[in-house]
């Protein structure tokens, strides 16, 4: 069974991982860990750090490129994909991209699907009309957002609903409802214990035709390597470290294919990132860290996943 999960996880196209890659602040990964840690136990994280400004997306959400153009290659894809262009999506972990709800109508998205396991979408209207100018001004019909109270009616103008929770908040999707489900750098988040759920709901919503196109990041949030690997579960997936933001699930390429497979999907691996070697990390993995060999090559992926 191993081999064969590994065999369908090999990529259909590997790109050399720049040199750099997610490396961030130049300080030595126990200082990051030691320093977010801290923060973490005196209730400096999350939105929190954010408004002071000690942490931050590493992406500007009011780009045209994140707002216009990663939405409409995602539809692109699909289309290419199913044969026809995606009449409703579900996106996992937008975070903040819940404000490109009106350029995802103006793309011809009928319903639009927003889950995520914390609420940290802008609240004003202000992100959402801007974004509704934008595609306006690319020739996207976006709804006009005038007279929006809130951005519930903003979203509601959309077609769009946000769900807060746990894979349990997608039980109000319809079955087979979804055309389209997306998420980048999401699903080395999910804990390890709510992945067999969270993807047991995607295959329930995903219509017979559907696809999902998933990107992943697969190295530590500690300076781009694999330092992640050198804790026990116990440690690594201790509250501390979630409130912390460095957590990851630490499943490799490999494994998060395996998962899909069990939850009913057929997986291709579109394209890996890999290193030429073994980047930072311990030497010798801790026992509950070890994974196939091969996945410690892997910085990055894009997986697509259709109901098998």
């Amino acid at each position: 069974m191993e081999q064969r999960i590994e065999e369908a996880a090999r990529p259909r196209r590997e790109v050399p991982a720049p040199p750099g890659l997610s490396r961030g602040a130049p300080v030595p990964w126990w200082v990051k860990l030691g320093m977010k840690l801290s923060l973490a136990a005196i209730g400096v994280h999350g939105g929190r750090a954010r408004a002071l400004g000690l942490a931050r997306p590493s992406f500007d959400a009011a780009t045209p490129a994140k707002l216009v153009e990663v939405p409409r290659a995602w539809l692109d894809r699909a289309e290419a994909l199913i044969g026809r262009r995606p009449r409703t999506m579900l996106e996992i972990g937008p975070g903040g991209m819940v404000v490109r709800a009106p350029v995802l109508a103006g793309l011809g998205l009928r319903r639009v699907w927003f889950a995520d396991p914390a609420d940290s979408a802008p609240a004003g209207l202000a992100p959402y009309r801007a974004a509704a100018e934008l595609a306006r001004s690319q020739g996207l019909p976006a709804p006009d957002l005038a007279g929006c109270r809130d951005r519930g009616t903003a979203l509601a103008r959309c077609g769009a609903s946000l769900l807060i929770g746990g894979p349990s908040a997608l039980a109000s999707i319809p079955d087979g409802a979804v055309d389209l489900v997306v998420s980048e750098a999401v699903l080395e988040h999910v804990r390890r214990d709510d992945m067999a759920p969270l993807l047991q709901q995607l295959r329930r919503v995903t219509a017979p035709d559907g696809i999902g196109l998933h990107g992943i990041d697969f190295q530590d949030h500690l300076g781009g390597g694999l330092q992640h690997l050198r804790f026990s579960d116990q440690f690594w997936a201790s509250p501390l470290v979630g409130r912390a933001g460095i957590y990851v699930n630490r499943l490799g390429l490999s494994a998060m294919v395996g998962r899909f497979r069990r939850a009913g999907f057929e997986v291709t691996v579109a394209e890996a990132v890999v290193w030429e070697r073994r980047p930072a990390g311990p030497r010798k993995p801790h026992p509950e860290a070890t994974r196939p060999v091969a996945d410690d090559l892997v910085a990055r992926a894009l997986i697509e996943v259709r109901p098998g």
